[in-house]
């Protein structure tokens, strides 16, 4: 079978699921697989028939966020209308983070325990990112929406300022009027979508 069952699949999400709620409450360093299976209510080595290490389950849940977070991006960013383009890719790094806090407190707090051998794969996913919000900054800026800046050093402040509500967010926080608030923040006086 080239590709895994449905059942297969959905074991896989909340493996990973489960790693980043883990991980995010332990620590990468102090959660365990052991700790893994048994919120599974697995055993260890039923773990180990989904994946290899804690390494690759690390791997598994940077590649969850990143991808996660992409799926819609891609689709954002053909906006054609330089400040909605700017607003939707805002509101989206907003709502996707308070979605899942979990998996970007990982992504975050754990970057630098990413093994070097799943190094390359992420960090292409987050030039693709990246790339995305630049174009955005600099169709701002060119239609006179922003002024006159470094795109990238734009991009990298607003991913900055939105990436870190995973730190501060609540359930009781209400998504729109944050997203709206930091729309206001960077684009002025104008209502976020």
């Amino acid at each position: 079978m080239e590709v895994p069952s449905p059942a297969h699949q959905k074991r896989m999400r909340d493996i990973v699921e489960t790693a980043a709620r883990v991980f995010r409450r332990d620590g990468y360093d102090a959660g365990s697989l052991d700790d893994v299976a048994a919120e599974l209510d697995l055993r260890k080595a039923s773990l180990y028939h989904y994946v290899d290490s804690k390494a690759q389950l690390l791997y598994l849940v940077f590649d969850r966020a990143i991808t996660l977070a992409l799926e819609r991006l891609d689709e954002l960013a053909q906006l054609s209308d330089p400040r909605e383009r700017l607003e939707a890719l805002i509101a989206h790094q907003v709502r996707i983070i308070a979605e899942e806090p979990s998996l970007f407190a990982v992504f975050f707090d754990s970057r630098p325990r990413l093994a070097d051998e799943f190094e390359d794969a992420i960090h292409s996913k987050e030039r693709r990112y990246m790339r995305h919000y630049a174009e955005a900054v600099q169709g701002c800026i060119d239609a006179g929406v922003l002024p006159k800046i470094n795109s990238r050093f734009g991009a990298q402040a607003i991913l900055g300022m939105t990436s870190w509500v995973y730190k501060w967010v609540t359930p009781q926080d209400d998504t729109d009027e944050l997203t709206a608030d930091l729309v206001r923040l960077v684009l002025g006086e104008h209502d976020a979508g």
